[in-house]
């Protein structure tokens, strides 16, 4: 049941969007980005009204039952560029399954390394797909709810705001090599950044997400379990 509070927290996150999307667009300034300006102002809102996180989490539960629909709605480009996605097959395939490896392998490691509780560890495992394949995935290696978004937001934001430097860095110039990876590295975000880039990189970035996201969500758990019976 949606209180006052739940309807101005709705409201509030529901009107920041497009306020940000608005200066985004107008802009193209990666730092008007929405998934900055959001989460920057809800933040501030929160400690301004000494709230707790779980309450603004409850109150705006509605647009998390959201990710569901758009999840199956992520068929929609798979089919649309299924002709593009025959002619880059291998490509997305190779790099969906060697970005997913190295995903997982450095999280777990890092996170061994550092002695982390194993409820963050397994959290730490989906954090380079986007948010509806990283919930789906949450359950399957008993990840944290509250947490695999956190980390797949900082990665993303981590992969729009330095993945030019990078790739610039590595002096190889390939549109379908970096819409795979921005894509593969920094997905949502990493779609919004090479759309802005080229058109093509953005179409690669798309696909190089949803192929990843498939490609974890149904080996994921078979890897992590060996990786915890080996390690």
């Amino acid at each position: 049941m949606i209180t006052a509070w739940g309807a101005f927290y709705l409201l509030w996150t529901i009107l920041c969007y497009f306020i940000a999307k608005k200066f985004f667009m107008r802009t193209q300034k990666i730092y008007f980005s929405p998934i900055i300006i959001v989460p920057i102002f809800s933040i501030a809102l929160i400690l301004i009204m000494h709230h707790q996180f779980q309450d603004y989490y409850h109150y705006t539960q509605y647009l998390v039952a959201m990710l569901g629909p758009i999840t199956v709605a992520f068929a929609i480009p798979v089919f649309r560029y299924r002709k593009m996605i025959r002619q880059y097959f291998k490509v997305l395939i190779l790099s969906s399954g060697m970005a997913m490896l190295v995903g997982i392998f450095s999280s777990w490691a890092l996170a061994t390394m550092f002695d982390f509780e194993e409820i963050v560890k397994n959290s730490l495992l989906a954090r380079s797909i986007s948010i509806p394949f990283a919930l789906i995935l949450t359950e399957k290696v008993g990840g944290s709810i509250s947490l695999i978004p956190l980390f797949t937001v900082i990665t993303g934001l981590v992969g729009m705001l330095f993945g030019d430097l990078i790739l610039l860095w590595m002096r190889f110039k390939n549109r379908i090599s970096y819409g795979t990876a921005f894509g593969n590295g920094a997905h949502a975000m990493g779609i919004a950044r090479a759309r802005q880039r080229h058109e093509l990189e953005g179409v690669i970035a798309s696909l190089s997400m949803i192929i990843s996201g498939i490609i974890m969500v149904l080996f994921a758990p078979i890897i992590v379990a060996m990786i915890k019976i080996w390690f």
